[in-house]
């Protein structure tokens, strides 16, 4: 499905994109941002969005750049680092590995926070 871009693009081609001279962090990637003036992604902006990350994922080294693309869009995601929890060596399919119930409690609590509460309708509870 297409992104709804802020000022609009009729092609991917019309987007530019610039690599950070350095790094933030070590074993991290340098990130690919947009040029700026950063065009916005309306349509996501309202969106709750949670970025879990895993210490041992393949995602790892460079899910700090995905966060960073969506805030310079004019998102506000939720960056939440499992090892920084205690929740270590975890790799990218993090809801099949034997912690998995440990995982889901952490996005489960960032769902709680974060929703409104939910609705009650013919009394199946709607969020």
């Amino acid at each position: 499905m297409p992104l709804s871009y802020s000022p609009p693009v009729a092609s991917a081609s019309e987007l530019s994109f610039v690599q950070e001279e350095n790094s933030d962090g070590p074993g991290l990637v340098k990130c690919w941002m947009q040029a700026t003036p950063a065009r916005q992604l309306p349509n996501l902006q309202k969106m709750p969005v949670l970025m879990p990350t895993a210490e041992a994922s393949y995602h790892a080294p460079y899910d700090h750049c995905t966060v960073k693309y969506l805030q310079q869009a004019g998102l506000r995601p939720s960056w939440i680092k499992l090892a920084d929890l205690g929740i270590r060596g975890n790799n990218h399919v993090m809801m099949l590995e034997k912690n998995n119930r440990q995982i889901a409690a952490v996005i489960a609590r960032w769902l709680d926070k974060t929703l409104p509460p939910a609705k009650k309708n013919g009394g199946i509870a709607a969020r």
